[in-house]
Order: C-alpha cells, then sequence, then structure tokens
C-alpha cells in the first residue's frame, strides 16, 4: 500500500463509535473544520482519489500544502482514536498515565505526581505488566527525592530487580515461543522431525522449573503453552491434555486477564479443541466451542484471531456431524467476514482459512468453489523453499488432484501429483502417506479409479494418526460418496 493511502485505510478503518467520537472531539476545535471536510470526502471514497480530492478542495487553503493537511488529519484521528480508546485496555491507560506522570514531574508537581504513580503502579501489578513497572518504577525512584526526607528507599531499588529478573524470564519463554512456532510452521501435526527442536526447548532452565516456581502471569501461560503443544509434537497424550487443560483453567481463574488480552485465550481454546479433534470430536467438544462466542471483542486485531478460530473450528465440527444446513451457514458468515479482512492477515492465517473452506466445499461437492480455494490457498505456498506450511500445500492439491480425476481431468491430476511428490520429498513423508500418493499417481497414469479405489480405501482405514501432514478427510469423504 502507497503511503498516501493509508489516511485513506485509516479512516474506513474506523467504526461507528470511532466516528462518532471524532465528531465530537473535532467540534471542539473550530480550526478543525477543514479537516473535518477533507476526512468527509475521503470516507465518501470507495477508492483513494487524490486528484479527485484536489479538484474538489481547489479553492481551500490547504490545498496548497496538501500533504501537510493529510498529516495533521492523521493526527487528529489518531488521536481522537487514543482518547476514545484510553479505557480500552489497560496498556493503553498506563501509557496515558505514563504521559501524565512524567510532564507532573517536568513541571514539579511532585505530590500529584506521586498519586498517578501509585494508581498506574496498582493497575501495572493487577495484569502483571512488568515493563511498564519498570518504567513506573523508574519515574518513583525519579521523583522520591522530592516526596520524600529519606534517602532512596531500599523497597524500591529491590523491586527494580524483581522487575528485570522477572521481565527477563518473561523475554526468554517469549523467545522460546518463537522457537516453537518454527517448529510448527511447516506443519502442526507430530512427525520426527519435531522432536529434536521440542526436545530442546524443554531442556531449556525455564522449562525446568515447575509450575508454581513461576510468579510473572505472562511467563506462566507462555510455559503452560509450550509444555502443551510440545507434548502434542511428542505424542504424549496424557501430558498434552493436562497441559492443555491448565492453561485453559488457568485464564479462566483470571478473567480481567482474558477481557485485557483476548488472543491468549482463542489460542487456549483453539488447543485444546485441536486436541479433542484428534480424538474424534467428544462429547466436550461443543461445550469449549461455544466459548469462543462468550468473550467481548473490543479491536479488529482480536477479532481477526476469535473468527480465525472460531470459523474453521465450527466448519470442522459440523464437517464431522455432516450437518449441512449449519456448515452452509458457517461457510457464508466466514467468506464474508474473510474477504472483509484478508488485507490484515498473515500468510498462515489465509492458508488456514481457506484450505478449510476449500474442504468444506469439497464435502458439499461444489468443485468450483472448492477449487477457487484451494487454488488460492496454493498459491501462498513458496515451491521454492517448499517448507512452510506444507501439510496445507499438499492436502490443497489432494483435493484438486481428486476433483480432476471425477472430472477426467487426468493430466491436470498428474500434474498436482508431480507437485505432491516433490513437496513430499523434501518434507521426508512417510510411508503411509507416500502410499497413498502413489495410488492417486496409478489412477491418473492408467485413468481408471475402480482398480485401485479399493487398495486406497484399505490404506484410508488402516491409519488413525499415523496420516501426519495429510489432511486425510478429503479423501476420506471421496471415498465415502463413492460407497467405501
Amino acid at each position: 500500500m502507497k503511503s498516501k493511502e493509508l489516511l485513506f485505510e485509516l479512516i474506513h478503518s474506523l467504526t461507528k463509535s470511532e466516528k462518532r467520537y471524532f465528531t465530537i472531539f473535532t467540534s471542539i476545535h473550530k480550526e478543525s473544520n477543514n479537516y473535518v471536510k477533507l476526512f468527509n470526502a475521503i470516507h465518501a471514497q470507495k477508492e483513494y482519489d487524490e486528484i479527485a480530492l484536489l479538484k474538489h478542495f481547489k479553492n481551500e487553503d490547504f490545498v496548497r500544502q496538501f500533504s501537510v493537511a493529510k498529516n495533521y488529519l492523521m493526527n487528529l484521528i489518531l488521536k481522537s482514536l487514543s482518547n476514545h480508546h484510553q479505557k480500552a485496555k489497560k496498556s493503553i491507560e498506563l501509557n496515558e498515565y505514563l504521559t501524565e506522570i512524567e510532564v507532573l514531574f517536568w513541571k514539579g508537581l511532585y505530590k500529584l505526581c506521586h498519586k498517578k504513580i501509585t494508581q498506574a503502579k496498582k493497575i501495572a501489578e493487577k495484569y502483571d505488566l512488568t515493563h511498564y513497572l519498570l518504567l513506573i518504577n523508574y519515574w518513583e525512584r525519579r521523583n522520591e527525592d522530592y516526596v520524600s526526607k529519606t534517602m532512596l528507599n531500599e523497597d524500591v531499588v529491590k523491586e527494580t530487580h524483581l522487575y528485570l529478573d522477572r521481565y527477563n524470564q518473561q523475554m526468554q519463554m517469549n523467545f522460546l515461543i518463537k522457537k516453537m512456532e518454527n517448529v510448527t510452521k511447516s506443519s502442526i501435526k507430530s512427525t520426527r522431525k519435531n522432536v529434536q527442536p521440542v526436545l530442546e526447548i524443554f531442556n531449556h532452565e525455564l522449562m525446568q522449573l515447575k509450575e508454581e516456581e513461576i510468579n510473572n502471569f505472562y511467563t506462566k501461560v507462555d510455559y503452560l503453552f509450550l509444555k502443551g503443544v510440545g507434548n502434542a509434537l511428542l505424542r504424549d497424550e496424557k501430558k498434552e491434555f493436562y497441559y492443555k487443560k491448565r492453561l485453559l483453567d488457568f485464564l479462566e481463574a483470571n478473567p480481567h486477564q482474558i477481557q485485557e488480552n483476548p488472543i491468549r485465550y482463542a489460542s487456549s481454546l483453539n488447543n485444546i479443541l485441536l486436541y479433542y479433534y484428534f480424538q474424534g470430536y467428544p462429547k466436550e467438544y461443543p461445550m469449549y466451542l461455544d466459548k469462543l462466542d462468550q468473550v467481548e471483542l473490543k479491536f479488529d486485531h482480536v477479532k481477526a484471531s476469535f473468527y480465525d478460530t472460531k470459523y474453521n473450528l465450527k466448519i470442522g465440527y459440523y464437517l464431522h456431524l455432516k450437518d449441512i444446513g449449519k456448515l452452509k451457514e458457517t461457510l457464508n458468515e466466514m467468506e464474508l467476514w474473510y474477504n472483509s479482512v484478508v488485507g490484515k492477515k498473515s500468510i498462515q492465517a489465509k492458508m488456514i482459512c481457506e484450505f478449510n473452506m476449500a474442504l468444506a466445499y469439497f464435502f458439499l461437492k461444489d468443485n468450483k468453489q472448492c477449487l477457487k480455494w484451494s487454488n488460492s490457498c496454493f498459491k501462498m505456498f513458496d515451491m521454492k523453499a517448499k517448507k512452510f506450511r506444507h501439510d496445507l500445500a499438499i492436502s490443497s492439491l489432494i483435493l484438486q488432484t481428486l476433483i480432476y480425476i471425477d472430472l477426467k481431468h487426468f493430466e491436470l491430476a498428474l500434474r498436482n501429483i508431480e507437485l505432491v511428490f516433490s513437496i513430499a520429498e523434501v518434507n521426508k513423508y512417510g510411508i503411509a502417506e507416500m502410499a497413498i500418493f502413489k495410488i492417486l499417481k496409478e489412477m491418473a497414469m492408467e485413468e481408471k479409479i475402480t482398480v485401485f479405489i479399493d487398495e486406497l480405501a484399505k490404506i484410508i482405514n488402516k491409519q488413525g494418526k499415523a496420516v501426519i501432514n495429510l489432511d486425510k478427510d478429503a479423501i476420506v469423504y471421496w471415498l465415502e460418496a463413492k460407497g467405501y
């Protein structure tokens, strides 16, 4: 996106509430009237057209320095948003406190500064926001000389060391999270290749601690998360369930933290639901799925993460139930939402959403929509590296291959299978997976289905979790449609 279009994006991202507040905010400042006119003109555009704006405002003085006017309007909107959302998150509120504390200090209003420090510290301690506690502690130390008759309080010094230790612990745990993300970027499913890096993470001194030895909220959340995901990759189902359930219980015991950062809660629900998915959707599944609808969401970034989780998991569940009505309803909602936010998503989030929509359409026998979404998903895959989310790339190609075989477009099916083999060989897929690909290739080469379909059904029926990279649901639905 070009820099001149950033203002357009900002204006069109505003909610009704935010636009209403901006109108009230600017009404206080008469000098803002011209910028409100510019705001309304840009808001009325469906695509950014600077030439049209310059023509429309040719008699206005601000046109002479149009880039300055746009910059002023952008800062005005950002100031309005800051004021509007001041209480929406404690981190935003604390930023405001820190500004007030510094201004009061430099104005020499030390007693009022001390009062604000005390208020800010109380919030930061309740939400375990260590990085803010360090900043608040800094101003507390600077301000203390002017409000206390004694020398520097030793408690403040001890607190500084405590906060530094906790912050250092938090950063180390964050580093381990990044390492785990690198493990799961290729595939979220357990493979022999995943074992060694997971063991390296588990051997870190922080991961050797007992849960009760970790005091910081965020460090403990990351610790439980790593234990849950790591044990899933090591195929220790008992420990996987314990830590995933423990994380969820820990978050639900701290509802104020869920309100402050719902994304972590969505992630923990996603993990426990993935566990139940691999257990065959037991009776507990819908209970946890319903929890995703019970959290208040205030920001687009949070909504995107929550809706990703909710729609993907609901599609999987309704496919399992074979509830066509609910599946179609969820699919329609998901497509409308996805198309409105696709520009704000990571490649991985887009690939997951698009594959799940493709799989749903495959089940519904809508070949056109299935090919649309599976093609779009595969195009995001890097065929040079052949690593990042290769499981989704392979599964997308298999969806297309099955459609091409049914339509007797065997040359297209063969082309796809060759791509599948090239990705699978780089990522060292297992014997069962390679056997499935080989049968599909023979179907396409011989241009016959019935000769090989019994053999394919036998392999699929034997596989539980052994088919670890390929999403075998597509083949299961295909076989079921043929009476298997």
